[in-house]
């Protein structure tokens, strides 16, 4: 079974519509032409890792561990200093991209001012599925230790809290927090589901 044309025609739609985001805010935050493309290109290279997952089976959404995992990787964070875990989570394709630059944004900052700044930082990233309020939400958080925050904040709110402070609850739904405390950053996503369009599923073949 494959996507229907109106489907697959708002899933093209939501990728440009994030390729446009992704192309004015990087202009906008960057010190040079240099910076600029070199942020540029990092950014399309989450959203092509995550659209690659998503072409091997449209409807079955994009699987939430394979994404961290994959960001990790691109990032060349350590394995050994990074705990992953949580239940089996599919995430619906247009979804799935503003999710993947946000754990882009975050890999990115880990590296540059946060956990991997220094040897004995590490990063663990859980996520759950709860049930508040007579809804269902995934809730994923990111939390850095012993990292550099406190000796090397982000110079400014740039691309990435936009993202996560703004684009995930406009497009998603979401709820998010951001904390820079001093064992290191502290992230917290709460996505809804419900009946009409879940933006994710418990490991099940997403409906479209």
């Amino acid at each position: 079974m494959t996507n229907s044309p109106s489907e697959f025609r708002r899933q093209s739609r939501e990728l440009f519509a994030v390729l446009r985001a992704v192309v004015r805010r990087s202009a906008d935050s960057a010190s040079s032409a240099g910076d600029y493309a070199a942020r540029l290109e990092a950014r399309i290279g989450a959203l092509a890792r995550v659209h690659e997952m998503l072409l091997r089976a449209p409807l079955d959404g994009v699987d939430l561990e394979e994404m961290v995992h994959a960001e990790l990787l691109a990032q060349a964070i350590p394995a050994a200093r990074c705990r992953v875990s949580g239940p089996e989570t599919r995430i619906r394709g247009d979804a799935s991209l503003p999710l993947a630059l946000a754990l882009h944004e975050l890999g990115v900052n880990a590296v540059v001012h946060g956990a991997f700044l220094r040897d004995q930082g590490t990063l663990e990233i859980t996520w759950s599925h709860v049930r508040r309020d007579g809804r269902e939400w995934l809730r994923l958080v990111w939390q850095e230790s012993d990292a550099a925050t406190r000796a090397r904040p982000p110079p400014a709110k740039g691309f990435g809290m936009e993202l996560i402070e703004n684009m995930l609850p406009d497009e998603l739904g979401a709820g998010t927090r951001v904390a820079l405390l001093d064992p290191g950053a502290r992230v917290e996503m709460e996505i809804p589901a419900d009946d009409r369009a879940s933006c994710w599923s418990r490991g099940e073949r997403l409906a479209t």
